[in-house]
C-alpha cells in the first residue's frame, strides 16, 4: 500500500513539473515579440538632442506697404543751379535769359526760385524805343522718373508751377520812362512747365522746357551740388 502511494505521487509530481516547463516555454517567445514591438514603435524611439532645427520663413503680412525707393538723406538731396534762354517770349518780342535754383527737398520734389531778363525794341532813323521786363518768382516742380519708370538715372522728367512778380518799363529816345503804349505792365504772374533734364556727367548736364509764363521753349545748361 505504501509503495502504491508513493509511486501515485512522484507521478503527479511529475505532471506538474512537465506543465510548468510547457507554460514556460510558451510565455517567453510573447514577452520577446512584446519587447521588440515595442523597441522598434516609433513613438518610443529617443529624440536627437542636438538635431537641426529648419529656418522658419517670415511670411509678409497681407496688405503691408513695400517701399521701393529708400528715402534720401539731407546730403543725398542735390542742388540744381540752371541757366538758359527762352524762346518765344509771351511780351511779343526778345530772348529771355534766366537762372534758376531748385532744391530736392523729398525723392520726387523739388523747389527754389528763379529769374529772367528780356529787352525788345526798335531803332531806326536815330529814333529808338525799347521794353525791358524782368521776372523773379518761386517754382516748384514734381519729378516724374519713377511713376514713369524710366530706369534712367540720368534722365529727369519732370513738371510743375511758377508763381511771381513781372516788372516791365518803357523808355524812348525822347526821355519818356513809364508805361506808355505797353500792353505788358507790371504785375503778378502765373506760369507752368513740363520739361526734363539730362546729366552728361555727375556734376553737368543740360534741360529743356515747354510751357506758359516768360517763355514758349527754354533751352540752357544744369549743374548739380
Amino acid at each position: 500500500m505504501k509503495s502504491y502511494l508513493l509511486s501515485l505521487s512522484l507521478l503527479v509530481m511529475s505532471g506538474f513539473t512537465a506543465t510548468a516547463q510547457n507554460a514556460t516555454r510558451f510565455a517567453q517567445p510573447a514577452a520577446s515579440t512584446k519587447a521588440t514591438t515595442t523597441n522598434t514603435s516609433p513613438a518610443a524611439q529617443p529624440v536627437a538632442q542636438n538635431a537641426p532645427v529648419s529656418p522658419q520663413k517670415t511670411v509678409p503680412t497681407p496688405g503691408a506697404a513695400v517701399r521701393t525707393t529708400p528715402l534720401q538723406s539731407s546730403s543725398e538731396r542735390p542742388l540744381y543751379i540752371n541757366a538758359g534762354i527762352g524762346l518765344g517770349a509771351y511780351t511779343a518780342g526778345g530772348i529771355p535769359i534766366g537762372l534758376s535754383v531748385e532744391k530736392t527737398i523729398q525723392n520726387n520734389i523739388s523747389v527754389g526760385g528763379s529769374i529772367d531778363y528780356a529787352r525788345y525794341g526798335y531803332n531806326t532813323g536815330g529814333y529808338s524805343w525799347h521794353y525791358t521786363f524782368i521776372y523773379a518768382g518761386a517754382r516748384g516742380s514734381y519729378h516724374l522718373g519713377e511713376l514713369l519708370n524710366t530706369g534712367n538715372d540720368k534722365f529727369d522728367p519732370y513738371a510743375g508751377v511758377s508763381l511771381g512778380f513781372r516788372h516791365a518799363s518803357y523808355k524812348d529816345t525822347y526821355g519818356y520812362v513809364g508805361d506808355y503804349y505797353n500792353p505788358y505792365s507790371s504785375g503778378l504772374y502765373l506760369g507752368i512747365h513740363l520739361g526734363a533734364r539730362y546729366m552728361f556727367s555727375e556734376k553737368f548736364g543740360g534741360f529743356a522746357e515747354v510751357g506758359y509764363g516768360v517763355s514758349a521753349l527754354r533751352l540752357g545748361l544744369s549743374a548739380k551740388f
